[in-house]
């Protein structure tokens, strides 16, 4: 058995193979590569002479339709082949291949130490837990549920060899170098793989969250310093789906968002991507995921998790981002024990060990619901939490994972606590959403309010707000309805616009003010505080309300 080695670090934006949390390598730095989507009906003619005009060369195709990888030749400025691409009708467009970074009851000897699993209080590292503050997995395991569901883990590989988890690995890919063995040369891919399926009740190491529920996909995309492109990542996604992948665990991110990314994701759209929110800057301290959004966290997707780090006192741990309307739970995520390279084991905290005790989760739910789809196991793990007043605003669900009561939401299954609501009412008793919970199948219903982002300026000159109107950008996580209104003390000073979205697709919408608005913005020396008011439902009724101040001015 080998010891359990206290490293003692946080895992970061950027996990390097010594330690430490350092800063996100700047996204404007994209190489020599572009990743080019076309318009369905670009031709093959079209397309070459495309590359010809910019400059570029055919790398490769993206399993996305009409996506693909095109190298910058020399002499050729990246900047330049862009601008040539996109000035094209039959290109939709023409985007720098960004870096993404990783984020960092049985008789298993470690057992006591995993504090998300049982939390009795027990001192992790020589700090005193709060009893409770776990994810209710040792509760869910009593339900006996078994499986296969394929889980992918997109990381910097694993150790194939560990005794403690190769009972539940498949045979994987190596995208960094091009072979079908996914060695880590890092440590995080194979600590991330423990927390969701390490071989329970085997007498050595730990135990992971699916071990009898799930089997791990293991896909090499970051190098030996936590690091790969977007293409990759992208290349992956189209094999954990062509090899039956349900749940796609991203303990990695940076802050560039990119439309191919995006695309990728929504065309993936039966797999559930569980993504980790991020760990704040160098100083260790999480940023507010709405106004300083982390990708592909903050894709508002409806088959996208985004999950913050909790800690066994329960709180959000200090370096977790987090989010009202972008974070969507927190899980466990400071001092994890979990596998590591060389079959050894070790400590590791960051919103990268958060993220696949969701994985996990939704891979158990998942073998004891097959036919459930990704929007059914998102809305029971996120209706399932344990809320708490240090998560209430934070995140869209104001808790922590639970995982047995999400499994109760999609399954009947013996044991365990009694089902029943979460502790004050629930996810969906409040103002803020509405909705049916389990129907009579099984699959969960969504009782889960979409998450709405506004963009608005906050100043803005009164009399160009009364001559044009208010210019907005909103998007939904999933297909909605939206009313827009500026009031003023309670009253409405525009006329009210209504307007339908797809899920994840950004609007720009003008709200535009009404006579009376019109009347006191022209009013000499009337610079009014208005509120912008956007309320938005979904197919099953759920509602949120987002508001958001404007200022008029000279």
């Amino acid at each position: 058995m080998r010891p359990l080695v206290a490293f003692g670090f946080v895992v970061g934006l950027i996990l390097t193979f010594a330690a430490g949390a350092v800063n996100v390598a700047s996204a404007a730095d994209p190489g020599r590569k572009l990743i080019v989507r076309f318009a369905d009906d670009a031709t093959a003619a079209g397309r070459l002479e495309a590359r010809e005009k910019a400059r570029t060369d055919f790398e490769r195709l993206l399993p996305v339709q009409g996506m693909q990888l095109v190298e910058v030749e020399p002499g050729q400025s990246v900047a330049a082949a862009r601008k040539v691409l996109e000035a094209r009708p039959d290109v939709l467009y023409a985007e720098p291949n960004l870096t993404r970074h990783a984020f960092l009851v049985p008789n298993d000897p470690y057992f006591p130490s995993l504090w998300a699993m049982r939390n009795t209080g027990q001192s992790i590292r020589g700090v005193a837990g709060t009893p409770d503050a776990d994810a209710d997995v040792a509760e869910a395991w009593d339900a006996g549920v078994t499986g296969g569901t394929i889980v992918a883990v997109l990381d910097t590989g694993v150790d194939l060899t560990h005794p403690d988890l190769t009972a539940n690995l498949l045979p994987g890919h190596d995208y960094v170098d091009g072979d079908e063995r996914p060695a880590d040369q890092n440590g995080h891919g194979t600590h991330v793989t423990g927390t969701i399926a390490a071989d329970r009740g085997n007498g050595i190491g730990v135990a992971g969250v699916a071990d009898d529920a799930a089997k791990v996909l293991p896909l090499r995309v970051l190098d030996a310093n936590g690091s790969g492109s977007v293409a990759t990542l992208i290349q992956a996604y189209g094999y954990a789906f062509q090899h039956g992948a349900k749940v796609v665990n991203l303990s990695l991110g940076s802050a560039t968002p990119l439309q191919a990314e995006h695309d990728a994701i929504a065309a993936f759209q039966t797999m559930l991507f569980v993504s980790a929110a991020g760990n704040g800057g160098a100083d260790e301290v999480g940023d507010n995921n709405d106004t300083s959004p982390t990708y592909p966290c903050a894709y508002l997707l409806p088959n996208v998790l985004c999950v913050a780090a909790s800690d066994n006192r329960a709180r959000l741990a200090p370096f977790s981002n987090f989010g009202a309307l972008s974070v969507d739970l927190a899980a466990p995520g400071e001092s994890i024990a979990s596998t590591w390279t060389g079959g050894g084991y070790s400590w590791a905290s960051g919103t990268s060990m958060a993220a696949p005790h969701v994985s996990g989760a939704a891979a158990l739910m998942w073998s004891a619901a097959p036919s459930s789809q990704p929007h059914d196991i998102a809305a029971a793990i996120i209706g399932g939490v344990d809320r708490s007043p240090a998560f209430a605003g934070r995140s869209v669900s104001g808790g922590r994972l639970n995982v047995l009561r999400s499994l109760r939401a999609v399954a009947s299954i013996p044991g365990g606590e009694p089902a029943g609501p979460p502790p004050g009412g629930g996810f969906g008793s409040g103002s803020g959403s509405g909705g049916s919970s389990t129907g009579p199948s099984g699959s969960a219903g969504d009782a889960v309010a979409p998450r709405v982002w506004v963009r608005a300026r906050r100043r803005v000159p009164a009399a160009r707000l009364a001559s044009r109107g208010l210019a907005v950008r909103v998007r939904c996580s999933e297909r909605c309805s939206l009313r827009l209104v500026l009031r003023r003390h309670g009253r409405a000073i525009s006329v009210p616009l209504r307007v339908s979205l797809a899920a994840g697709t950004p609007r720009r919408l003008v709200v535009r003010v009404n006579r009376r608005g019109r009347a006191l913005l022209r009013r000499r020396g009337a610079w009014p505080r208005l509120t912008l008011v956007v309320r938005a439902s979904d197919r099953r009724g759920n509602r949120r309300i987002v508001r958001r101040g404007v200022r008029a001015t000279r």
